[in-house]
This record gives C-alpha cells, structure tokens and sequence, in this order.
C-alpha cells in the first residue's frame, strides 16, 4: 500500500521539480534567459554552484526513488562531476563553432560549401556532446543494481525519456 502511494507521490514531486527547473532564470526558452538578438546570456553557461544545485537535486530524487545507498551516490556525484568537467573544455569550442556558422550564414555572398563545413563541424562536436551523455548514462546504469536499473528505465519511459527523446525540438531560447 505504502509503495502504491509513495511511487506516484515521488513522480509528480519530481515533476513538478522539473516545471521549476525548466522555468526558471538561465534554463532557456521564454522563460529563461531570452534572446535580445545576439544570444547575450549564452556565453557563459553553467557555473559550478549550479551545477552542484542541479545534480543535488537530480541525485535527491534519484536516491528517493531508486533507494541508493550512500555508496551509490558518492560514485553517481563523482561520475556527474566528472562529465561537467569535461563538458567545460569543450564550451569554448562550441561557442567558436556557433559563431563560425552564424558568419558563415549572414555571409554576404552566402558560399554553401564554407557554411557546409562549419555545420559539419558542429555536428561532429553535437554527436561527441551525445556520445559523453550515453557514456554517462552507461556508468550510472553500471552503479546500479538489476532491481534499481529496471525501476530507472520504467521511471523513464512514465517521464517521458523513451525512444523519442525527453523533449521535441530545440532547446533554449536561440539558436544561432
């Protein structure tokens, strides 16, 4: 009985957490950070006390709903640490990349084969983007027990992350 209750109860606290979350300042879209034309808050991404709040409350739903041990958390935190680290060298390259192809768009005469090449070199740095989330989410998946993995991926399919993805189009307020 007790499980029947608290099950739902942690669902629609999370999701509510998440509609916070994703209203909130510096999240993107007409709720967050906007875009005055040139993307002005994008720059300077995450800082590191977001981050920890943002994976503190990640990690509280998860221990809550999947029942970690301490052991589990120390490892999942540190594997979520480690993967914000390594995003952070390659934001400078992101942002180069985004702004080669905003020049290469807006070029005056517009030369298709110039704009070809910066879009495939933010694809490439997109696909290891995804490749570091997968590889994440395979390490977290390793921490946890057969039971605790099959709860995850129920919790994920009821939420919304299954096949087609957490989200439909882009995030963000701007693309450029």
């Amino acid at each position: 009985m007790k499980k029947r209750i608290m099950i739902p109860s942690l669902l629609i606290g999370a999701l509510m957490t998440a509609s916070l979350a994703i209203a909130s300042p510096g999240f993107g879209g007409k709720f967050g950070r906007g875009c005055d034309g040139d993307c002005a808050g994008r720059s300077q991404g995450m800082s590191y006390e977001q981050h920890e709040e943002r994976m503190g409350q990640r990690l509280e739903m998860m221990a809550a709903v999947l029942d970690l041990s301490e052991d589990q958390q120390s490892k999942i935190k540190a594997l979520m640490d480690q993967q914000w680290q390594n995003r952070q060298g390659d934001r400078e390259e992101m942002q180069a990349a985004r702004e080669a192809m905003r020049e290469a768009r807006q070029a005056d005469p517009f030369n298709e084969a110039d704009f070809r090449a910066k879009a495939e070199t933010m694809n490439a740095l997109k696909t290891e983007r995804m490749i570091e989330r997968a590889k994440l989410q395979a390490d977290i998946k390793a921490v946890l027990t057969p039971e605790q993995q099959e709860k995850a991926e129920t919790l994920r399919g009821m939420m919304g992350f299954g096949k087609k993805g957490k989200r439909g189009g882009a995030r963000g307020g701007c693309r450029s």
